[in-house]
């Protein structure tokens, strides 16, 4: 049973290896690049081994069959015609060759190990015409077959013996070539190494961190798309300068006249009409602070006027303040630590947590849960209300500005999509981190995580 497990299993894994090896050199320019080189390295070898090899062979037949003809006249000679056994035994002695005479009636060879013949062809070149001349190469050995009548002789050489040194020769040549493809590789991975610097500064700029810069070190291709992406990061970070300054400026300018109105409407008979205003003057006044304090966030100088203070304080400031008489079922840690926090903005971030739940909160439903905990390095604030829930496709982006789940809700519950959108500003500026949950016909949980020492 293990046996076949483990057999049906090391297919898989060398599958899996084998497509993650693939992945990282579809992903890896200069592994792509290095393979490229390989393959061309390896199609000029085989393409320089055909020429070579069609060379050598032109240059043998054309200047080699001459060389070739006097050595068979040679032997053909020296064996005698027919070949002689003494003959054959005087000239192994003068060659470093190997001679097998065979007759009708007798046989002798100089050696006990005799080649394969299968591979011989008759060779065209032989002058003597009582003979026929048969040749083959085989792997450094070469062999003759003279035939003349019943007398047969066939000479050969000795097959190259493997030795050491072939084998540390071999070896020494596949270090050199190993050795060799590793230079190339570390050559082309500086020659990209400014990619990376690109792919990193570019994830910044996507982040949001508009001040961040390519280094230009090189004057090439790279070099000049470092600087054409650094030229966007200027234009893209003036235009946002320029629009976040606009909109600040009008927002203030809104204040003169938002007031006016307000302590004009303070003046008027109470009736429906004066509340339906002052109230629709209080969500203006809201909006304008929150799109102020949006911007300040957004700046490249935003500030934090951190003191320690304990989030329980800043929890009950904004429930005596805001929710006196709100429904809520309170359930705060003891003995929170104290932390270095901005009071200012996170009290705005409990006051539109929870404007948010009581907002989504049926009368009839059970009252909205309030708490806190200390969790080691963090402490923990968490809003659960028992609401209508929220679909799965609207939470990740709540916390974008001006997103809404339900615009025909807009009238109802007021706002225009900018609470949770600072809530998130506020928290991921002390380095925090904010996470909602919800269900359909269930309720929505909000968690805020904020670190007791942040940098």
């Amino acid at each position: 049973m293990y046996s076949n497990g483990l057999g049906e299993w090391l297919p898989f894994c060398r599958g899996r290896s084998l497509m993650k090896l693939l992945n990282k050199i579809r992903h890896s320019l200069s592994l792509r690049l290095l393979l490229l080189f390989v393959a061309a390295a390896i199609v000029l070898c085989v393409g320089f081994q055909v020429m070579m090899g069609y060379a050598i062979s032109s240059h043998m037949k054309e200047k080699g069959a001459p060389h070739l003809n006097q050595y068979l006249h040679y032997l053909q000679q020296n064996l005698g015609s027919p070949p002689s056994i003494e003959n054959a035994k005087q000239l192994v002695t003068e060659l470093p060759i190997n001679i097998q005479i065979t007759t009708a009636t007798e046989s002798w060879s100089s050696s006990d190990t005799l080649p394969t013949l299968d591979d011989l062809y008759v060779y065209q070149g032989n002058e003597v015409s009582d003979q026929e001349v048969k040749l083959g190469f085989d792997r450094g050995q070469t062999k003759v077959q003279i035939t003349e009548g019943d007398t047969t002789a066939t000479l050969w050489t000795s097959p190259h013996e493997k030795n050491g040194k072939h084998g540390k020769g071999f070896l020494a040549g596949i270090f050199f070539l190993l050795l060799i493809l590793a230079i190339l590789y570390w050559f082309i991975r500086r020659l990209f190494r400014p990619i990376q610097t690109i792919q990193k500064s570019v994830r910044q700029i996507g982040a949001g961190d508009l001040s961040a810069r390519i280094p230009t070190l090189r004057n090439d291709e790279l070099g000049e798309l470092s600087g054409s992406i650094n030229l966007m990061a200027d234009d893209i970070e003036r235009m946002l300068e320029a629009k976040r300054e606009l909109l600040l400026a009008i927002s203030h300018e809104l204040r003169s006249p938002l007031t006016r109105a307000k302590v004009s409407t303070a003046l008027l008979d109470n009736s429906p009409n004066q509340a339906n205003i002052a109230r629709d003057l209080r969500e203006m006044e809201n909006l304008i602070s929150e799109l102020i304090e949006a911007e300040r966030l957004n700046g490249p100088h935003q500030q934090l006027q951190k003191v320690s203070v304990s989030l329980n304080e800043i929890v009950m400031s904004v429930v005596d303040d805001y929710f006196p008489e709100a429904d809520l079922e309170i359930d705060l840690a003891e003995e929170l630590p104290d932390q270095n926090m901005d009071p200012i903005r996170m009290r705005l971030v409990v006051r539109n947590i929870l404007e948010n739940a009581l907002k989504h909160q049926p009368e009839e439903a059970e009252a909205v849960q309030l708490s806190t905990q200390a969790l080691g390095e963090t402490t923990l604030l968490q809003v659960q209300d028992h609401g209508v829930g929220i679909a799965q496709q609207h939470i990740p982006h709540l916390t974008e500005a001006f997103y809404r789940v339900d615009v025909s809700r807009q009238r109802k519950t007021g706002g225009v999509g900018l609470g949770l959108y600072l809530v998130k500003r506020i928290v991921e500026a002390h380095k925090g981190q904010l996470t909602i949950n919800s269900k359909e016909g269930v309720g929505t949980m909000v968690s805020v995580h904020v670190p007791v020492i942040a940098s």
